[in-house]
């Protein structure tokens, strides 16, 4: 397995941060709560999940864009 230096750093931040809650998931969680309102982190919004329906025709529309662009790059070669 390859070590990867971003995920290593992420893992031991995390590793300090529960060491310094005594592994309690609550005081982690009231930690990250206080500084939130503190202003000192920002949480980002949850993305917009589409529906499998919507999913699987913008997936199938996109295979019928990316088709023409190949024939009209094919048509100006």
């Amino acid at each position: 397995m390859i070590n990867d230096p971003i995920v290593d750093e992420v893992r031991a931040i995390r590793d300090s941060i529960a060491k310094e809650h005594n592994y309690d998931i609550d005081s982690i969680f009231e930690s990250f709560r206080r500084l939130r309102e503190a202003g000192e982190r920002s949480v980002a919004p949850p993305a917009a999940r589409q529906s499998p329906d919507e999913h699987d025709s913008a997936s199938s529309e996109g295979a019928v864009e990316q088709d023409g662009a190949a024939e009209t790059a094919a048509h100006h070669r």
